[in-house]
């Protein structure tokens, strides 16, 4: 009986053991997971209806929203439940990523856009970031860094767009005399099918002559050029025969 007893005993005090910060810590992070992959599973099983609205990019933020963003340049609010909340449109182009830091979301879009949105989904502000797809953002050292596809990187405040932007824009915009300079120029522009015959001299001066006297920039376009570096050896073997 006598060890019965406290056999019963050590169990209720195990079971009476207060939850540590760690294990507490854990089950939130797996109720995030959780409602994260919530989301991404209705979001992706309404997308078969519509291409259009396919899920591109998804985030938490740290109220314990999850915002997607969808090939149609929409975004969508869900809820810790995988309940939506709204869906936003401010773009018209798809998003390709999304990344938040405190209490900013910055969109990235296909047409290199990047908007930066409050937690509430307000437009805080946007703009034209690269003239390529932005694939991928990461924030450090107080900025937000942009990777488009072409492999080029651009840093941003994270306090952009703010107060001081709008009295630098304002400086700016007045002494905009100070720092610029309009000027007339005449732009001659050509193509040459370099795969097709090699230039001459002569071909050249009958082609561009004239019209080039009266012309400030003379932009000449290569067609069917091989750059590869095989083809570029072989013609430096070429012109040393």
């Amino acid at each position: 009986m006598e060890d019965d007893a406290k056999t019963k005993f050590v169990s209720m005090t195990k079971k009476e053991r207060p939850q540590s910060a760690v294990s507490f810590f854990q089950r939130s992070c797996n109720a995030i997971m959780g409602a994260a992959d919530a989301v991404r599973r209705v979001a992706v099983k309404g997308a078969f209806g519509d291409d259009n609205r396919k899920t591109e990019a998804l985030i938490s933020t740290i109220d314990g929203m999850i915002w997607t963003g969808c090939s149609n340049g929409g975004l969508m609010q869900w809820d810790g439940n995988g309940i939506r909340l709204q869906d936003l449109q401010y773009h018209s182009l798809s998003v390709q990523c999304l990344k938040t830091f405190g209490s900013r979301i910055w969109v990235g879009y296909i047409s290199g856009t990047v908007q930066v949105l409050d937690l509430n989904g307000n437009l805080l502000g946007g703009w034209t970031a690269h003239n390529s797809p932005v694939i991928d953002m990461a924030v450090g050292a107080g900025y937000i860094f942009t990777l488009a596809s072409h492999g080029g990187i651009r840093g941003w405040n994270v306090t952009s767009p703010g107060t001081l932007d709008n009295i630098i824009r304002s400086e700016l915009c007045g002494k905009e005399f100070l720092y610029t300079r309009i000027e007339n120029l005449k732009i001659l522009a050509g193509t040459w099918n370099v795969g097709q015959g090699r230039a001459s001299y002569d071909s050249l001066i009958t082609w561009l002559g004239s019209a080039a006297a009266d012309a400030g920039i003379i932009v000449v376009g290569l067609q069917e050029v091989e750059m590869g570096a095989g083809f570029l050896a072989m013609s430096a073997a070429k012109e040393t025969v």
